[in-house]
């Protein structure tokens, strides 16, 4: 088991997390010898032919977001990757938290692989420990909506392929109880599963290192 997971049972299991785990988990990690981000950005929209909206275009061009060549760049500053986020959220993807080895999180820098790719992905996964997602279903959420909603996740994360190197977390929080989850984790995570009880809350955890060894190949609900 990570070092990290036994710092996220104890951060779940406390008073805080009550408040909003999904708002504060970086805040309350951060008290923790790692450092741990919240939306941490893994990829930018590549190049100007990709944005279809002439408002957001206009935006790119007006905060001198691209190049004379219309490329996005390989670095932004951290107030320009929040912008971006805020009002063009289409052309940048976030990972909800990123956990780091030490407390200063590594600014990420991005490249693009081929030279029409749709993003520029992190280029290094250097110093990263971990991609931490929380999801809120309900109790009555069936094993079919949880491999769902984890699955669309998972894609989204391997699609940038420097995050398969290091370790994922899901997390799920639930207002109450839900075997159904449990059934889905232990298919995707077999024994790296935790469930942890806080009031009347319920999270459970799967953990994958590195997130690389997920198998998708077999499903909980195969698809008809």
């Amino acid at each position: 088991m990570p070092e990290f997971i036994e710092d996220l049972k104890v951060i779940l299991g406390s008073h805080s997390a009550l408040i909003d785990a999904k708002k504060s988990l970086h805040v309350l990690f951060n008290t923790t010898n790692y450092g741990c981000e919240k939306d941490y950005p893994v990829a930018v929209v590549h190049e100007r032919s990709r944005i279809k909206e002439a408002s957001v275009l206009k935006y790119f061009k007006d905060n001198y977001l691209l190049d004379e060549e219309g490329l996005s760049y390989d670095e932004y500053p951290r107030d320009d990757l929040t912008n971006i986020s805020y009002y063009a959220p289409k052309y940048i993807q976030n990972a909800g938290f990123i956990l780091s080895t030490t407390k200063e999180v590594p600014h990420p820098t991005f490249l693009n692989k081929f030279k029409h790719d749709y993003w520029k992905k992190i280029q290094s996964v250097e110093g990263l420990e971990a991609v931490i997602e929380i999801s809120a279903l309900s109790p009555d959420a069936s094993d079919c909506e949880a491999e769902e909603a984890l699955r669309a996740i998972i894609r989204k994360r391997k699609e940038v392929h420097q995050l398969k190197k290091i370790a994922f977390v899901w997390i799920v929080e639930i207002p109450g109880e839900n075997s159904q989850i449990e059934t889905v984790m232990k298919h995707y995570f077999e024994k790296d599963v935790m469930v942890v009880k806080n009031g009347r809350k319920t999270y459970y955890l799967g953990w994958s290192t590195p997130l690389q060894s997920i198998n998708m190949r077999y499903f909980v609900c195969p698809p008809e």
